[in-house]
């Protein structure tokens, strides 16, 4: 039943939070509830990171009323509504109730509210339209949040046809709530229908947005299930071409749960795509990639040293030279992952360890030296210095510098 409320729960972590506790103080009785995540993970028994909270106060009331509490506020989205409550360090976000007065897809003009059950029905799912008083009394104004809790399914308030066209992302932040939410969790079939239906709206969302929440996804301790949905509902295809090798990524993340490696959702998107130069220069262009992030999956895409899982330490440390330690240390695993013998697996963990944990020497070499050796600037200084420095490499690092000095004559000078 809509507004359905339950007997207090004083379990609730949250409640707990001295900070969300003066926040809650602060603002008049009954005006403030907690809502969202919080809640949600706090009755599934997962850790809670961030509390916020919904109030009928709008956001000037809000910080009037913080303000002579002497609680700092910032206002993070005071346009939507929205500002951030600072205690200890700590932020609290308080976001007024709202309405949707219109959408396109991508955003919404909001008009505020004083009705809790206006505000739920345009939220996404009804495991996040649950609200919490102060004393742990919980609100369930859809009506179906209490029972999606207990069931551990996931589902559109209202109609999901109508929640998915109000903002396309929403298809992503399914999947993503998916995969971090356990392998037991369900996605309710008319949820299902609308991400397939609209799959094409993902098209018309910015980049920034897509591959934030794609990292999101990618970042769960096993999204191995919710990615092969996807894949299955023509969704992945539809938001990443290049990468739909959901085995690539199954061997990868039984990898890391073997050696104990932290999930990279970079590495795992390249255990879903082919090492190739063009295509992940094309995603990493369209998803706008931080510098860091496109660098290093072009050089992955682009090494030409050739590795083996039985190569000689001193090829290895080689190899590593040459090509960097991170692009060695994701061919190597993604190789560790792919080889079905357990010994090569090995093999090339031998490898990864090396370069994640060698510091490749300082080629001791500089241009000031070769000049003052009598080699002229210009072309033929850096022809020189990189000369020098493969005879360097061939002696596995040992050639000292005036060894290398003396080698010049041997090169002409």
């Amino acid at each position: 039943m809509s507004g359905a409320m339950s007997q207090p729960t004083r379990s609730l972590s949250f409640l707990r939070d001295l900070g969300a506790n003066a926040v809650m103080a602060a603002l008049p009785e009954g005006s403030t509830r907690y809502v969202g995540g919080c809640v949600r993970n706090a009755l599934w028994g997962v850790a809670v990171s961030d509390i916020d909270m919904a109030t009928q106060m709008e956001p000037n009331a809000v910080a009037e009323a913080l303000k002579s509490a002497r609680i700092k506020t910032v206002p993070t989205g005071i346009a939507h509504g929205t500002l951030t409550a600072v205690v200890g360090g700590k932020p609290y976000e308080i976001t007024t109730l709202r309405r949707d007065v219109e959408t396109d897809g991508r955003r919404a003009v909001i008009a505020y509210t004083q009705d809790w059950a206006e505000d739920a029905q345009r939220r996404d799912f009804t495991v996040n339209a649950l609200y919490a008083s102060a004393d742990g009394e919980i609100f369930d104004p859809t009506g179906q949040g209490l029972d999606d809790i207990a069931a551990r399914r996931f589902r559109f308030v209202g109609e999901a046809q109508d929640r998915v066209q109000e903002d396309y992302l929403r298809i992503l932040r399914l999947f993503r709530f998916m995969a971090w939410y356990g392998q037991d969790a369900k996605i309710a079939k008319a949820a299902l229908t609308a991400c397939r239906d609209n799959r094409g709206g993902l098209k018309t969302l910015s980049a920034e947005r897509v591959w934030s929440e794609l990292k999101k996804l990618l970042s769960a301790p096993n999204p191995v299930r919710s990615v092969r949905i996807m894949l299955q509902q023509e969704l992945l295809d539809t938001v990443l071409p290049e990468a739909s090798n959901v085995d690539g990524l199954d061997r990868l993340v039984a990898l890391e749960a073997r050696e104990q490696i932290a999930p990279d959702p970079l590495l795992r998107l390249m255990a879903m795509m082919g090492r190739e130069p063009l295509p992940a220069t094309l995603l990493a262009k369209r998803m706008k990639m931080s510098n860091r992030e496109s660098g290093r999956l072009k050089a992955w895409a682009s090494d030409s040293e050739s590795l083996s899982c039985d190569m000689a330490e001193r090829a290895r440390m080689q190899a590593i030279y040459r090509a960097g330690q991170q692009v060695i240390l994701d061919r190597a695993r993604l190789r560790a992952a792919g080889a079905r013998d357990p010994i090569e697996s090995s093999h090339w963990m031998t490898l990864a360890d090396l370069a994640l944990g060698w510091t490749p020497p300082t080629f001791p070499i500089r241009g000031a030296d070769l000049m003052k050796a009598g080699v002229p600037k210009g072309p033929e200084l850096g022809k020189a210095l990189s000369a020098l420095e493969a005879l360097w490499i061939r002696s596995g690092f040992s050639t000292e510098k005036p060894q290398l000095l003396a080698a010049l004559k041997l090169l002409g000078y």
